[in-house]
């Protein structure tokens, strides 16, 4: 249901002319079993890349997250990372390749996915 509601909001925004900007929590499907959700909270896509704000909930403690994806080269950079996204501490990374099966490739994989339906070449 909160996938239709993504893709619906993608294609007003899409039908607007304007960029496509999310603001939902869905649950970031995971390769591996771990001890905690991941959740993608924002994104919005710029060209080949998505901006994604994502949180990773466990029983002990939350952590948040700001990254950016290309989607074409498939490498991805972190530009914040704090126990809120209120008062994340801004670093942004070089650009690095994904390890299959980590959280940041099952994150880049999801955005990608999710902006492949929203984005018509």
């Amino acid at each position: 249901m909160r996938l239709c509601k993504v893709v619906l909001i993608g294609l007003l925004a899409i039908a607007a002319n304007t960029p496509v900007l999310v603001h939902a929590e869905l649950l970031i499907p995971r390769s591996r079993v771990e001890n905690a959700n991941y959740y993608l909270l924002t994104m919005a896509i710029k060209g080949d890349v998505v901006v994604a704000s994502s949180s990773r909930i466990s029983a002990l403690s939350a952590s948040y997250s700001k990254t950016e994806t290309n989607c074409k080269t498939t490498k991805m950079r972190e530009l914040g990372y704090g126990e809120s996204l209120s008062a994340m501490t801004i670093r942004p990374t070089k650009w690095f390749d994904l390890v299959d099966g980590s959280s940041k490739s099952d994150l880049a994989n999801f955005v990608c996915a999710i902006k492949a339906v929203l984005v018509v070449p």
